[in-house]
């Protein structure tokens, strides 16, 4: 299992991963992170496990993940796909003159989605085909300006979809994330490598430690401490992949209570040791 698609959008608030590549027979990912992502998929079959429900991923598929939202991705055979994440935020100010398109985005931002997995996209991957030589050939300057020409045209793609998408309810103005469940989720992305304290949390927010616990329930189908875990486990493989720091250090640097305990949960939830996830690199 994968964990460490890890873009800190405060300093790349745009990135593409173009075409890539796992020739691998068998192939997971278990995460959540701030950013919006489109991945599209050219080769691979398998399934995507998002807000409770298990779809299914065939090539030409698009997936669309929103802020802090853990899924789960499992694949089997060779397995090729685009990744472009971005900050919502970014976006959102740059569809300001664009009042259709950017209601249209705030829906895939903020709304609890019906479906977030759309098969025979291929005109998606042309639009990143595009976006890719071009972002070879742009200076640096111009550089996010084609990331939002890029996105922009894949809002405008995707509108006629908007009723497999999101079919509206009646709390429909209500956001997927309240603005406590939002608090909640950007105090974790400050505090996820310090010791967990719910009355810490409870104290800084000003929210009792039970309507946190139920709050975040709700919001994210996962329990705090899932969720920890889980943020932990994505910044340890990307320490694993990246440096030669020994399991122990990272266990401690993750915020895990030691070195012993780090392994397990990693093999728990993993299925693997940290010693062979990076090996098998």
């Amino acid at each position: 299992m994968k964990l460490s698609t890890s873009v800190d959008v405060r300093k790349e608030p745009f990135h593409l991963n173009h075409y890539k590549c796992c020739r691998k027979q068998a192939w997971e990912i278990y995460h959540a992170h701030p950013c919006m992502e489109f991945l599209f998929v050219y080769e691979g079959h398998g399934t995507v496990e998002v807000n409770k429900r298990l779809l299914s991923i065939e090539p030409g598929t698009l997936l669309v993940f929103q802020p802090f939202q853990l899924h789960r991705i499992q694949m089997k055979g060779p397995f090729i796909r685009s990744i472009l994440m971005f900050d919502p935020y970014k976006l959102d100010g740059a569809l300001l003159a664009f009042n259709g398109i950017r209601k249209w985005f705030n829906i895939l931002w903020k709304k609890e989605l019906t479906s977030q997995v759309l098969p025979q996209q291929q005109h998606v991957a042309n639009l990143f085909e595009n976006l890719n030589i071009k972002l070879k050939n742009a200076p640096a300057n111009k550089q996010q300006e084609e990331f939002i020409l890029c996105l922009l045209s894949i809002l405008r793609h995707l509108e006629p979809y908007e009723k497999e998408i999101y079919k509206g309810k009646e709390d429909e103005g209500k956001p997927r994330f309240s603005h406590t469940a939002m608090q909640m989720l950007e105090w974790i992305e400050l505090h996820y490598k310090e010791k967990f304290d719910l009355s810490r949390m409870s104290e800084d927010l000003h929210l009792s430690t039970y309507y946190l616990s139920h709050m975040f329930r709700q919001s994210t189908g996962s329990s705090i401490t899932e969720f920890i875990i889980s943020r932990r486990l994505k910044e340890a493989c990307l320490l694993l992949e990246t440096t030669t720091k020994t399991a122990s250090f990272i266990a401690q640097e993750v915020g895990f209570l030691n070195g012993s305990y780090f392994c397990r949960v990693f093999k728990a939830v993993l299925g693997t040791t940290p010693k062979v996830y990076r090996m098998q690199l």
